[in-house]
């Protein structure tokens, strides 16, 4: 490194065995046994349960659609940051938190509605859970907006690749081909999907 002009930072060098793990960006790193786990850190949870929080309470009085967008955009740009890692029981950790306070919120609200029409009017049966809703009139007609689920949200853990795999043997080359092609298609309907959505909104 110092040939290359580059020094560590004594301040935020860590020597740790990977047994006990470090966080980095916000993720945690540990082995345990052969297995290396990689999980959202504490600090980060904390600080977007902090969030939450705060943006419910500052949110008490306004309008509820102005709400669900910023948590929506929390939540979302969290839950695609960590959802490549183990974070199954964090995300059901979190959306817990995240309706236990949406559900404070609206009795201190509505403190003379009763439970039952609060609830009937907030949540909704969705796959087996109730997804906190907002239901607005626009210009295009009434327009539904729910509350990100973290659990929700697609995992794509990364798939191991065996080591001793070489792409310029025979032997491994279709392991490597099969995994170009999945991401050809993938990319073939995402730009399918764009073309779509622009001949819409060219009309």
């Amino acid at each position: 490194l110092r040939e290359r002009g580059l020094e560590l930072s004594p301040e935020k060098t860590v020597i740790t065995h990977i047994t006990r793990g470090f966080t980095f960006l916000g993720q945690t790193f540990r082995k345990r046994g052969q297995v290396l786990r990689i999980t959202p850190s504490k600090e980060g949870v904390r600080a977007l349960i902090r969030k939450v929080g705060t943006l419910i309470r500052a949110h008490v009085s306004a309008p509820m659609l102005a709400l669900v967008k910023k948590l929506n955009q929390a939540l979302r740009g969290w839950g695609n940051y960590h959802r490549h890692v183990v974070a199954s029981e964090t995300f059901a950790r979190i959306d817990k938190y995240v309706r236990e306070q949406l559900w404070r919120m609206l009795r201190h609200r509505h403190p003379k509605k009763s439970k039952r029409k609060l609830f009937r009017k907030y949540w909704t049966a969705e796959g087996g859970r109730h997804i906190f809703t907002v239901r607005c009139k626009t210009a295009k007609g009434p327009r539904v907006y729910t509350v990100v689920r973290l659990g929700a949200l697609p995992s794509g853990r990364y798939i191991k690749i065996r080591k001793d795999a070489n792409p310029y043997l025979p032997e491994y080359a279709r392991l490597f081909w099969e995994r170009r092609n999945k991401k050809e298609r993938w990319m073939m309907s995402c730009l399918s999907a764009r073309q779509y959505r622009a001949q819409r909104a060219g009309g």
